[in-house]
């Protein structure tokens, strides 16, 4: 909440949706509104929404003519709204705008190395800078991050966000998907505007993780246009190995050796000291599984 409210260009409002099962969250951003001028809508959900119900409660209640979602342990830089909502200046019919992303510890210590690397990985690199010529591309090989970004409120609210039972926590990746399958027009701002935590309570690190494995097999079956079969071919190369060890870890072994013997996980995958824990995990005790 610090770093919106620090923001050069303010916000309209700040809606915040609390899944907490305690008050401390409501504690905080009572005593934030007694000295706020930006008017902050609160919601504790009992029971909780989960994280799609949650972020589609905030797109129901937001009044602006653009979103800015932000999950609850990541933080904007100080001129991330400014220059995020100038892109539209230089393209007034954007759909959405986003900027390069830090890496930052539970401390909130920014590691430089895994921030260039996490970038170069998704494509946000100088090269990649501007308005990009396909949206499906940005959302396949995850140059669209998973918040952060700046999207238009009418965009947001009809595209919404699927349900646990259908997308697991690949939710975040399943939206931006299928906004780039109905929207064009993605803006990516060579310039930092967020920090994303590794966090030790962030969904990545929960015994039910699967959003690796459902954004390999969202991508794997989207039709894409031949001159796009080479991100579709990257992104289920590179998700491939993450995707088998959670599939793995919740017990969908054939699954995931479904993955390990596809041509996305091909020998030099399979020989590497990785594929080999990843093949004798597949074969061991779930509990012992878990500790290799």
């Amino acid at each position: 909440m610090h770093s919106v409210l620090e923001q050069s260009l303010q916000p309209s409002e700040i809606i915040i949706g609390d899944d907490s099962h305690d008050d401390i969250t409501e504690k905080i951003v009572l005593d934030i509104k007694e000295n706020c001028e930006i008017p902050i809508f609160y919601t504790r959900h009992s029971p909780s929404l989960g994280q799609a119900g949650n972020v589609n409660f905030l797109y129901d209640k937001a009044q602006g003519h653009k979103i800015v979602l932000l999950h609850d342990d990541d933080l904007l830089l100080p001129n991330a709204i400014e220059d995020l909502n100038n892109c539209w200046n230089m393209h007034p019919d954007l759909i959405a705008a986003y900027g390069k992303q830090y890496i930052i510890s539970e401390e909130g210590e920014v590691n430089l190395e895994e921030s260039h690397n996490l970038n170069q990985m998704f494509f946000r690199t100088s090269d990649y800078a501007g308005l990009q010529k396909s949206s499906l591309e940005v959302a396949i090989l995850h140059q669209f991050p998973s918040n952060g970004y700046m999207v238009l409120a009418s965009a947001a609210k009809f595209i919404r966000y699927r349900p646990y039972q259908e997308v697991g926590t690949g939710c975040d990746f399943d939206f931006s998907l299928r906004l780039s399958l109905e929207y064009s027009n993605f803006f990516f701002l060579d310039k930092y505007t967020a920090k994303y935590r590794l966090s030790n309570t962030s969904v990545s690190k929960s015994s039910n993780d699967d959003a690796a494995a459902q954004s390999f097999n969202i991508v794997l079956t989207t039709n894409v246009p031949e001159e796009l079969s080479w991100a579709k071919e990257y992104e289920l190369k590179r998700s491939a190995p993450i995707a088998i060890v959670q599939l793995i870890d919740l017990g969908k072994r054939k699954q995931a050796l479904d993955i390990y013997f596809s041509k996305y996980h091909p020998w030099s995958s399979r020989f590497s000291l990785g594929g080999v824990r990843r093949l004798i995990k597949a074969f061991l005790p779930r509990t012992i599984g878990k500790l290799i």
